[in-house]
Order: structure tokens, then sequence, then C-alpha cells
């Protein structure tokens, strides 16, 4: 936080009121340490724990740069870095928290500041969410989530399976009809009566319609085409499942998410280009954070079967517009950005289920107000004046 922020929120004597000297961290560190154990009671499994504080620095700001602090000047530039730390005896299944300090908006155009809303980003098992604390809802709770990787990410409809082209009851309904009939005519029924015995067990074998061994299930046949309402939610689940990928804090489960939803010739090719997708280049390449995946329209184009390696398998293509809302946030404060897509698509059937196996963006547009074609931004300075 900048010394704007620190001294509205404590009260921090020092001999210059636009920075702070390095005799007076320990100082600051003991204030800092006690206004969060009071103000800030974090919860770890229904237990309150207080924090010990590590790690507080000053930073030495570029001189050059204080002209885009026109209203707060060296105390805007100036910031302070610290940590909190909470012991823990176990990983912990819940934490609870609520921030306290909301100063008001000193770039608010208002005569009356609202205070500020503080955007953060929480990483925790794994996984990193964006988190908005305001005065009006100044909590949050983090629970441990349950359930290994495909627990955390939409289910994907399974495909249709080959069905024989003798199904098993066909042939138990033809082999109980032959015993049935052979035995009416070993104990020398008339025919007529052995032929109605036998077709009677047949009759209830296909009525019943029992499985049957597989043994007795002869040829295959392609399963019939998908549905195309089917297909849409297909591809749409694994499309938000792609973008989730990205909520993982490491490149392995970012592939491994990945994997879920993109065939492995696609998988790297894919995790760039939704990665070069992500940065905010205006942002000094800050990575963005996908906040929410809109699918427009979804059209299926074509169904059949594709060559994969050495084998035919089934696949179907789809026409898709879709929005992606992104949001990065350094120093408390937040960038949101949509972006909306046209795309061509390839899904097709792979051991482990659908899998996304080719794909061609056709359009990329910003569409919040951003973009090209809209008026262009006035891009924020670096650091904002609180």
């Amino acid at each position: 936080m900048n010394l704007v922020f620190l001294d509205w929120m404590l009260a921090v004597p020092r001999e210059d009121p636009e920075r702070i000297d390095d005799s007076e961290l320990p100082g600051l560190s003991a204030r800092l340490e006690q206004y969060f154990a009071q103000q800030m009671p974090v919860r770890i499994d229904g237990v309150v724990v207080p924090p010990s504080i590590r790690a507080v620095q000053v930073n030495a700001p570029d001189e050059s740069l204080l002209p885009l602090f026109p209203i707060s000047g060296w105390q805007g530039l100036r910031k302070i870095f610290f940590n909190l730390a909470y012991p823990l005896k176990a990983p912990p299944d819940e934490i609870a928290l609520a921030w306290p300090a909301y100063p008001p908006d000193l770039l608010s155009p208002l005569p009356a500041k609202p205070p500020l809303e503080i955007a953060a980003e929480w990483t925790a098992d794994g996984l990193r969410s964006q988190v908005l604390f305001t005065r009006a809802e100044p909590g949050f709770t983090w629970r441990r989530p349950s359930g290994d990787l495909s627990a955390r990410l939409e289910k994907v409809p399974t495909p249709p399976e080959p069905e024989p082209l003798v199904p098993a009851f066909a042939t138990l309904a033809i082999v109980l009809f032959v015993v049935a009939y052979g035995a009416a005519a070993i104990a020398r029924r008339p025919p007529l009566v052995a032929l109605g015995t036998g077709l009677v067990a047949a009759v209830v074998v296909i009525v019943v319609r029992p499985s049957g061994p597989s043994v007795l299930a002869f040829g295959v046949r392609a399963p019939s085409a998908i549905d195309e309402g089917e297909a849409c939610r297909t591809f749409e689940a694994l499309q938000v499942n792609l973008y989730r990928a990205f909520d993982y804090d490491r490149e392995e489960s970012i592939y491994d998410a990945l994997a879920q939803s993109v065939d492995g010739e696609l998988l790297e090719e894919t995790y760039l280009s939704v990665r070069r997708a992500l940065v905010m280049e205006e942002e000094g390449g800050a990575m963005s954070r996908v906040v929410a995946v809109r699918p427009i329209t979804t059209r299926v184009v074509s169904q059949g079967e594709i060559d994969d390696g050495d084998a035919r398998v089934r696949a179907f293509t789809v026409d898709a517009t879709w929005q992606v809302d992104g949001r990065v946030t350094h120093w408390g404060h937040m960038h949101d950005r949509t972006n909306e897509y046209d795309g061509r698509f390839t899904v097709a059937v792979t051991p482990e289920g659908w899998r996304i196996h080719d794909a061609e963006i056709t359009r990329q547009e910003r569409v919040d107000g951003g973009g090209a074609a809209g008026p262009t931004p006035v891009m924020p300075a670096e650091d904002g004046e609180l």
C-alpha cells in the first residue's frame, strides 16, 4: 500500500510525512502487527490465529513518476510492502477473514469520495480466484475444495458407445427359441406347439431385453449421430474447462487440466495461444484472470469421422462465438476487459472421452469500449493515487 493508504488506516508517527526511514520500520512493523491482529481477525478452522509480520520494506520510487501523482505526491508514489504470516499446525480446511480498511477514493469525480473497493487475488490449494472486498461485503471465507481435478471442471457428456449389429438379447432370443423348439420336438409335441413354445421364449426375451453376456453380441455398427443440442453442450463445457485450467498456479497443473479438454497434439498450442490472449500488454504484461466465459452462439456444422493417427474416430465441427471477461489486479485495484471471439472447432472421441481436436480462431475483438473500433482508452498510471 502507498503512504496515503497507510496514514488513513493507521497513525504512523515519523519524522518526514513523505517517507519512512529504515530506522522507523521496526516501530511501524509492531503497529501493523497489532492493527491486523485487532482489526482483521483471521479464523482458521474456527480458531482465531494472530499474525506475525514479516519482510517489511519501503520502495525507492522513480522520481520521474511524481507528475503522475498531482494529488498525493510522494505519499502516493512511495509504498510499503509487508507479509502477514499465520502459523498452522496442519493444512486448513477453512479460512475466514474480513478486510477492515476502505479509505476514500481520491480519484473519484464525486464531491463525496466513495470508499475504495479492494481487489485481491486468493491463491490456495493450487488455484487462483478473484476476491473483491467492499465496505458492504468485507468478508471472505475459503473452504478446501473436495474431489480430484475432474470435480472442479464442468461435466462433459460421454460419447455414445458403438452398438453391436446383433445385440446380445437378440442372440439370446434365437438360442432360447432353438432350445425351446428343440425340447418340444424331442418331447414329440406337435410341430405347431413346438414352434409356439420357441416363439414364446423368444418374445419373452425380446420384451424383457436382458443385457445378456457380451460374448453373445456380434458385429459393430457406428453409433447414431449425436444430438445437436448435446453436441453444443459438449463443446461449451470443454471450452469453459479450457479457460478454467488457467485458474491453477502451476504450469503442470494447467497442462493436466487442459488435457481434460484438448487433444494431446493441440495441448501445447492451446496453452500458448490462450496464455497470450490473457496477457494484458497495456498493463505491462500483467496476467489477466478469466472471470467468466459466455457462449453467444454455438452451431453444429458437420458430423462424421476424422483421421486420428491410424484410426477413424467420431467427430463433429462447430462454429462458435463467445465472450471472455478478464481481470488483472495489482496494487489493490483492478482493470477489466471483455473480448469476443469467433472460431471453428472440431471435437473428436478419444479413449478418455470428447476432446477438442482442432481449433481455428477467425476473429478477436475487444468489446468493452477499449478495442480498436471503440474510443481509445485513457491508460491508467502504473499505480493509482491511492
